[in-house]
């Protein structure tokens, strides 16, 4: 197996050029992905109708619906097919249920007055729920964790109703008019926005219902006095179908593969039937024919494998390697899913506590951290510099003398890189160094225990979530207080600026037992904190990323595996730790209710430190069943042939939100 294959490399993540992920910016798809659904083929699976606020299962065979949901109405699957959006008859707000249908998140709306949601769908590839909620669009994202905003500027919303979202960023919509006031919202033009671009155009002028953008975002189906109609994103072409079809046609709903279209007749015999149509042949079936008015809202659940990863290597440090080769680019080269490294990040392989706070340097510095012996740099850490860092590049030091020797300094000189160290006299100073590296003027700081791995390590991997452009930085607290250092730092800053965000009750309390003469009498902060490791983790990531596409898997029992997942992952999404033998419990329930937005995993270490139960299962908790996802072996950070396919979706936003965890203290 050659060293790398520029050929045949893929990422399960959805990786960008290096200068938009790094700056957190805007839409993006991976390197070899084609701007729409390049390895987001699905397979068809079930077909959901709301009939009178009850959300059933229908049959291609014909036989009777089965009831999934009640008092549901207005299914939507997600790109993946893992879990479903409704709009909750009793409350009026948009809730995501499982594949199974249990489980349902609530996606929260800022006003506690009764709403009436309509039409929610999904988005990206799942990431958020765009709905309508009186005549503007709203989106959210699907694992609830943020309340609904505007989707457009105010400058571009109309009266508009009725979204249907594609994987690749289009989102075809309904508009009344300029305004609501006075105007029937179930008709109006189809218009498109691109969510990669922020266009808005309209398609097709006059009185049209019910648009519904194919999968691969460059058709319409829209219905218009009852009949079909298709038309091209593109050039605009509109195409008829079923011109000749006794009675209304409503409610068009495609078939994942793109084939096929579903909606419902009512006859000129007042006659409801469900048929799909054959876009192929023009041919028609009739799924389910009964003699009601009742109405039916169509959605087509899609079977698209999500995309489950092991990056290791012969031992911990050889899976530090692995992580490196699995992340960054040989240098002169540029692989399909691969970044260019800037920079690397040095850390000792026999001192947790200087290591704490470097996946948030490695983040800023855009590179890897790598794992070295305190006293020589290792021959396979050389050989990594040299195969990803350009002549010059600047290599950081986490740590005095003691911890990373003047002989590790010299040898990096020696290779042709920058040393460059960043270093206190404990691990709280040298802390506050590397903080201090990463910014000067920090919109964040997190606060994480120094005497443990797992709130810091996961601070540490938020803090570097915005890449080149970070200004969060972490800093540690010794036990329930704060030493001289830290607190001389935090005192430095205002926190009317800058959010303090201390994760973990240790942080926390350190934080609010401390005076600071700088500060004013009250100030807001905003803590995270769980029971568990697991559970901390889960509530950093639920209050740092909005949606996250991607996460990485690390053992609770591995400060080293937790190190190297969280500068692995970085800029993708978050880390997440579970123990070895089987998927922790909190883990488990942040993965099954993203399920819809996490469309990739990685788990770092052998067996030894992820078992393979543990890993089937959060596979499992990410899709539509125990075989929807795909499982792709980086034996040395190496993907063996054939390649899996890159997959195009939004890049991980950081979105934090404050208003959730607003706390005031007073000193």
């Amino acid at each position: 197996m050659s060293y790398r294959r520029s050929s045949a490399r893929r990422r399960l993540v959805a990786l960008a050029a290096a200068t938009a992920l790094a700056a957190g910016t805007g839409a993006a798809l991976a390197p070899g992905a084609s701007a729409g659904t390049s390895g987001w083929t699905a397979a068809n699976g079930i077909l959901t109708g709301d009939m009178d606020g009850i959300v059933s299962q229908l049959y291609e065979d014909g036989t009777a619906p089965v009831v999934r949901v009640k008092n549901a109405m207005k299914p939507a699957w997600s790109p993946d097919g893992s879990r479903m959006a409704y709009v909750n008859e009793l409350t009026g707000r948009v809730n995501v249920v499982g594949h199974d249908f249990t489980g349902p998140v609530e996606l929260p709306v800022n006003t506690t007055d009764t709403i009436e949601a309509e039409d929610p769908t999904f988005w990206w590839g799942g990431s958020e729920v765009v709905f309508s909620l009186s005549g503007k669009l709203r989106v959210a994202p699907s694992d609830g964790t943020r309340a609904q905003q505007h989707l457009l500027p105010a400058a571009q919303e109309g009266c508009d109703s009725q979204p249907s979202g594609a994987v690749d960023g289009k989102l075809a919509f309904i508009r009344s008019g300029s305004t609501c006031g006075g105007v029937d919202r179930r008709f109006g033009a189809v218009w498109v926005y691109d969510g990669a671009t922020g266009a808005i155009k309209q398609l097709v002028a006059g009185k049209a219902n019910a648009p519904a953008v194919s999968p691969d975002g460059t058709k319409v189906a829209y219905t218009v006095g009852g009949k079909l109609y298709t038309v091209d994103v593109a050039t605009g072409t509109v195409t008829p179908w079923l011109a000749e079809e006794p009675g209304t046609l409503r409610g068009p709903a495609w078939s994942p593969d793109g084939t096929r279209l579903a909606y419902q007749l009512t006859t000129t015999s007042n006659e409801l039937q469900n048929q799909v149509l054959d876009l192929s042949t023009g041919t028609t079936k009739v799924l389910y024919d009964t003699p009601t008015t009742a109405k039916w809202d169509l959605a087509w659940q899609p079977l698209r494998k999500n995309a489950v990863a092991r990056v290791w290597g012969a031992d911990v440090y050889g899976s530090n390697i692995a992580a490196s080769r699995w992340t960054w680019n040989t240098v002169g080269k540029s692989e399909p899913g691969l970044m260019n490294a800037s920079s690397a990040v040095l850390i000792s392989k026999d001192s947790q506590a200087y290591a704490l706070t470097a996946p948030a340097l490695a983040g800023k510095k855009h590179g890897p951290v790598l794992m070295t012996s305190g006293s020589a740099l290792d021959s396979s850490v050389q050989t990594e510099l040299k195969w990803i860092l350009k002549p010059g590049a600047s290599v950081y030091l986490i740590g005095g003398t003691s911890i990373l020797s003047s002989t590790v300094a010299s040898k990096v000189s020696s290779l042709g890189f920058t040393p460059k160290r960043l270093a206190g006299t404990s691990r709280y100073s040298t802390s506050v160094a590397v903080a201090k590296s990463v910014t000067s003027a920090p919109d964040y700081v997190f606060i994480a225990t120094g005497t443990d791995y797992h709130s810091a390590l996961a601070a540490a991997s938020a803090a570097g979530a915005d890449g080149t452009s970070s200004k969060a930085v972490v800093v540690l607290n010794d036990g329930n207080s704060l030493t001289s250092s830290v607190k001389s730092y935090l005192n430095g800053l205002d926190p009317r600026n800058t959010s303090m965000i201390p994760v973990g009750a240790s942080a926390k309390y350190a934080l609010t037992h401390t005076a600071f003469s700088n500060w004013p009498s009250t100030y807001t902060y905003y803590p995270v904190t769980a029971s568990t490791h697991e559970g901390t983790a889960a509530a950093l990531a639920r209050f740092w990323w909005a949606g996250p596409s991607n996460v990485a898997l690390a053992s609770t029992d591995s400060w080293r595996g937790g190190a190297t997942a969280a500068s692995a992952m970085n800029v993708f999404g978050p880390l997440l730790w579970t123990s070895v033998g089987s998927l922790s419990a909190d883990t488990k329930s942040y993965l099954v209710k993203g399920a819809a937005n996490i469309n990739g995993m990685a788990a770092f270490g052998g067996t030894g430190s992820v078992s393979t139960a543990a890993l089937n299962s959060a596979g499992t908790a990410i899709s539509a069943s125990s075989s929807q996802w795909t499982y792709t072996p980086y034996d040395n950070g190496l993907e063996p042939a054939p390649s899996s396919p890159a997959t195009a979706q939004r890049a991980t936003r950081v979105s934090p939100d404050l208003g959730a965890l607003r706390t005031t203290a007073a000193q």
